[in-house]
């Protein structure tokens, strides 16, 4: 009989249960994280770049943006309430991961770009359900201090999975759009796998269950407290207009990477090897030391360190100097990741952790959309008879842009 992962030493600090020191669920999540991780990087990175093969259209990019930041953050909005009441976290988790799985190989089935889009947004909204379940688990089942280190190491390995794929793509495989379709299904083959992993700790639900510590809310009252409250209220609202203009660019990046700079599969392999490379040495980097900083002004530096990646694309005549640009970027990256989610943490009330994720993620998402819809009309508009290169000088406005709400978030609350 195979023996289960045990939960180990329960530390309790007033009404709340902290399951720290547990190194084997940490290694096991961490583990299930990292395969998940190897599975999409095979295919994700390249979403844009297939569909930019299939069509030209600057609107369709910004269609697809749209598309996959805004409707998955509604449907969190409508999930975060019900996840933290009745804190299925595991279950969530693997029946999210699966359905993404299987979506990925009927991905591979289409060259149609409005099917493409379609299937692209009910993968993200699946995979955005699981991304919340999961962060709500770590925020319900550990400390402060143990929150921090376990997103961490969680990230770093992830991204070392995803150097691994990265590495694969652009050394092993030949670089073409059927090569791409091959890719999809071995990512969903892979996804598929990973997610069968939950079911070994499905065991959890059961055990939170007996011991519910959360508020039992459904949506409006869960809503209703979520906006009641006043830090996170502001922070939603300046982190949303700041990834707004973030998003603007998105549709143009692989536009630009296709028909501006003239790179191959093999060289988008190669940029994010250089990001994830960066990114996962900091993040190990960091992994002991996150408690020691200072929450609101490590998400100032991260976030202004975005206006680089934008500027870069407005000045390089050469792959290469994309390159430099995400290794650069990788260290912000990283430290955006993992001190967004705290900060959610601790202005958040306890065991609605679910809640105010999803509504940060709608705001944000909603914004995002917004702004890559934007992106992409502009696009096509001063992008006219194919000349992409004007798209430089676009480029050079969101830096600034990106700089000036990265900026605004000096008015967050310290926490």
């Amino acid at each position: 009989m195979r023996k289960r992962l045990s939960y180990g030493d329960i530390a309790i600090e007033g009404e709340r249960k902290y399951f720290d020191g547990n190194t084997k669920i940490v290694k096991y999540i961490v583990l299930r994280q990292s395969l998940a991780s190897l599975a999409d990087n095979f295919s994700a990175p390249y979403i844009g770049y297939y569909l930019a093969s299939l069509t030209p259209s600057g609107i369709t990019q910004g269609v697809l943006q749209f598309s996959t930041n805004a409707l998955p953050t509604l449907a969190q909005v409508l999930a975060g309430p019900y996840i933290d009441r009745f804190k299925k976290y595991i279950l969530t988790l693997f029946t999210s991961s699966v359905i993404a799985s299987l979506i990925w190989i009927t991905i591979s089935l289409t060259r149609n770009p409005t099917v493409l889009t379609i299937l692209v947004t009910l993968r993200a909204i699946f995979v955005g359900i699981a991304g919340l379940s999961f962060t709500a688990f770590i925020g319900f089942m550990f400390s402060d201090i143990e929150r921090g280190r376990i997103l961490s190491k969680v990230n770093a390995t992830a991204q070392l999975m995803a150097l691994i794929a990265f590495v694969v793509t652009a050394s092993l495989i030949t670089p073409s759009v059927e090569t791409l379709r091959l890719l999809f299904v071995f990512s969903g083959v892979l996804s598929f796998i990973a997610s069968i992993f939950w079911l070994r700790m499905i065991y959890i639900d059961r055990s939170i269950a007996k011991d519910n510590l959360g508020r039992e809310k459904g949506l409006l009252p869960a809503l209703k407290v979520v906006t009641n409250n006043k830090s996170f209220v502001k922070f939603c609202v300046i982190y949303s207009c700041h990834m707004m203009a973030m998003a603007l660019a998105w549709p143009w990046f692989p536009l630009m990477q296709k028909y501006v700079l003239n790179m191959s599969i093999t060289e988008i392999a190669i940029l994010n090897i250089c990001g994830t490379s960066s990114l996962m040495l900091f993040q190990y980097l960091i992994t002991n030391y996150i408690h020691k900083l200072n929450v609101k002004k490590t998400i100032i530096i991260s976030r202004i360190g975005f206006t680089t990646y934008a500027l870069s694309y407005a000045i390089a005549n050469n792959p290469i100097q994309i390159y430099i640009a995400n290794t650069i970027l990788g260290p912000f990256t990283a430290l955006s990741n993992t001190f967004i989610p705290l900060y959610i943490f601790r202005v958040s009330t306890y065991g609605m952790y679910a809640s105010y994720l999803a509504t940060l993620n709608f705001t944000q998402g909603m914004s995002a959309a917004l702004g890559s819809i934007i992106g992409g009309t502009i696009a096509d508009i001063i992008a006219s008879n194919n000349n992409f290169y004007v798209l430089r000088y676009a480029m050079a406005v969101v830096a600034i842009l990106r700089g000036i709400t990265a900026l605004l978030h000096i008015k967050i609350d310290d926490r």
